[in-house]
């Protein structure tokens, strides 16, 4: 595994565009295909601040998370799932600390980006435990974001038509 976001403003493989292209795919967004590389903190800071940015995939995954915490709830319980979700996030705070992440070598000054790309990264974890807690495939998009994230990206979302992996 990648230091998290140790690969970020490195030239994408092959790989990872498809990756994405799964990911996007299993949300039900088939018109996006090209993936565009993000080079530097300040240009991963205006995808997504840009007013242009596209919400598809956003709302797509909040409705998937739904679904399969619905799912999830139903095959453990309520309980079961939520101390399963927390256990996730917290062996992920002790053993990836934000202070020893490639983000500090990688010179990013900026506190609230670092917070942006942290809380992403926590996300996109809790997102793929609970498509596992749920009993999806491992093809799950979340499990490819997930993945993503795993491999040093940060995965930026929807802007011009292109999706932005940082």
């Amino acid at each position: 595994m990648t230091a998290w976001f140790g690969m970020l403003g490195r030239p994408l493989s092959d790989d990872e565009c498809r990756q994405v292209r799964e990911y996007l795919h299993g949300l039900g967004i088939e018109d996006v295909t090209r993936v565009e590389q993000v080079r530097t903190w300040d240009d991963a800071r205006s995808v997504i601040t840009d007013a242009a940015w596209d919400r598809r995939w956003w709302d797509a995954e909040q409705l998937e998370k739904q679904r399969v915490y619905a799912k999830a709830v139903a095959a453990r319980g309520e309980s079961d799932v939520l101390r399963l979700l927390s256990e996730t996030l917290e062996r992920s705070s002790a053993a990836n600390d934000p202070a020893d992440t490639a983000v500090v070598r990688l010179d990013c000054n900026d506190a609230g980006l670092f917070a942006a790309a942290w809380g992403a990264a926590n996300e996109a974890l809790y997102l793929g435990e609970l498509a596992g807690l749920a009993g999806e495939a491992s093809a799950h998009p979340f499990r490819s974001k997930q993945a993503l994230f795993a491999a040093g990206r940060w995965p930026l979302g929807i802007l011009d038509g292109r999706y932005r992996l940082f």
